[in-house]
Formats: C-alpha cells, sequence, structure tokens
C-alpha cells in the first residue's frame, strides 16, 4: 500500500457542463429534466474527416445505446497536468456500427489533440435507480478503488440497478477503507502524516481524521468531488489516496443554499 502519492495540490476550478453544452451547442442542454449528463471514453480511433473535424469513436456495453445526431463535447482528461482538462469540441454521431458509436466532432480551439481516454459527454434518458453520489460520480466516468484497486462500484452497471440500499452499503464500504488506510499508516508510516493548517479540520493530522473517519466526511468529500470534477472524470483513483490529499489541503468544502 502507499499513499504517498496522495500529496499533491488539487486546484479548485467550479465547472458545469450543463452550461458549456448550452453555451456552444444550441438547444442541447435546455433545462430538460428527463435526462442526464454522462461521459464515456473515447478510444483510439481517432480520424481526420478534413482539417477542423475529427472522427471520434465510442464503444458502449449492453444495456446503453446512443442515438444518430445525438449530439456530444469532448472533454480532456486529466494526465497529469490540469492544462489538459479543456473543452476539445463537440460534434454529432453521424455512425453507429454494433457497439461502436462514431462522432465528428469540430469546434477545437484548445490548441490539444483529441486522445484515447478523452470524455465525450452526452445527454441520456433518465432511468429509476436512486441518483445519490454513487451514479454522479460515475457519470463523470469516475471510478473509486479501495486500497487494494478493488472498484466501489461499476460505472455502467449502477444505471440499471442502483438503489438507497447499495448507496448506504458503499458509503460505509467507503469509510471503512478510508479508517483502515489512515489506522494501517498510522501504526506502519506515522512519519508520513501531515497537518491541516486550514479548514474544518485545521489543528489536527490527515492520518488521524481518516483513522476516525464518519460517513459525514466522507460526504463533504464526495460533494467537492461532484463540484470539481475535472481532475478526477475518467480515471481510476484509490479513495483513500484523494481523500488524504483533500484533508491535507484544508478540506475545501461545497457551500450549499
Amino acid at each position: 500500500m502507499t499513499i504517498v502519492s496522495c500529496y499533491t495540490n488539487l486546484p479548485m476550478r467550479n465547472f458545469s457542463i450543463f452550461l458549456l453544452l448550452g453555451a456552444h451547442i444550441n438547444g442541447f442542454a435546455q433545462a430538460d429534466t428527463s435526462k442526464w449528463l454522462r461521459a464515456f471514453p473515447i478510444t483510439d480511433y481517432i480520424l481526420d474527416l478534413n482539417d477542423s473535424v475529427k472522427v471520434v469513436q465510442v464503444q458502449l456495453p449492453d444495456g446503453h445505446s446512443l442515438k444518430e445526431k445525438q449530439l456530444g463535447l469532448v472533454w480532456g482528461m486529466y494526465n497529469g497536468s490540469k492544462e489538459e482538462t479543456v473543452e476539445k469540441g463537440y460534434g454529432k454521431c453521424h455512425l453507429i456500427k454494433a457497439d461502436y458509436y462514431y462522432f465528428s466532432i469540430g469546434n477545437n480551439k484548445s490548441g490539444l489533440a483529441l486522445k484515447k481516454g478523452d470524455l465525450l459527454y452526452v445527454l441520456m434518458e433518465k432511468t429509476t435507480i436512486h441518483y445519490g453520489f454513487i451514479p454522479k460520480i460515475a457519470a463523470h466516468f469516475i471510478r473509486l478503488q479501495d486500497v487494494y484497486e478493488a472498484p466501489f462500484f461499476d460505472r455502467y452497471t449502477v444505471f440499471a440497478y442502483w438503489d438507497a440500499a447499495s448507496e448506504k452499503k458503499t458509503i460505509d464500504s467507503m469509510v471503512a477503507d478510508i479508517r483502515f488506510t489512515g489506522q494501517y499508516f498510522l501504526e506502519n508510516n506515522p512519519s508520513i502524516d501531515k497537518p491541516i493548517n486550514s479548514g474544518d479540520y485545521k489543528g489536527r493530522k490527515t492520518l488521524y481524521v481518516m483513522a476516525e473517519c464518519q460517513p459525514a466526511d466522507l460526504v463533504k468529500f464526495l460533494d467537492y468531488l461532484l463540484a470539481r470534477p475535472r481532475l478526477y472524470a475518467g480515471r481510476d483513483w484509490k479513495l483513500s489516496e484523494i481523500f488524504a490529499t483533500w484533508l491535507s489541503e484544508g478540506a475545501p468544502t461545497v457551500i450549499k443554499d
């Protein structure tokens, strides 16, 4: 196990994909309460259609489908630099072959090339699931893992079956993982502990807060993650590491009305 890598700066950056879609694709993100915004990674199939338009491909599993001429917006996936997490253009689905969907993407003004793993955001019909923290996180194609890299949820299937009981069980498992990790390092490598110098946990130490983590502490972090998804979207993360980073950076919280 390692937790040292968690101590990196995570800059805060407000962001609303719905607003961006509304600004760039007329009518795409009107106040349509019948749909959810979801992201899917593009594959390495990236072709030039002409000088300004690229063809990208996404592959979806059973139970997921998109429509021809459906609109989508590509956002860069974080890969070590926050400058990569920018809008990379938008366009429509022009071809469907089995479980592969091809989008013509133009209007890329970022100066950065499209790459495998960048996220295509689309609007999809709502299902009857419990739309709690976990589906909202999965909608950004974020996968949270325990300290042994086992995932807490499947980013696709949560949209088929998720209920309040599943949400509570997963939150409890996450809290247990954070506690276990904090206690493990307190006992085996306490030298990596860091003081928290600001925020709600000011004056305490990171590992001690983790070892005593409560569901309310995790909820604060998940609220933050969902308000600042860009550096997390499309990636696999050990929950204990990014939770520790959040704590050591002052545990910034979301102000709710």
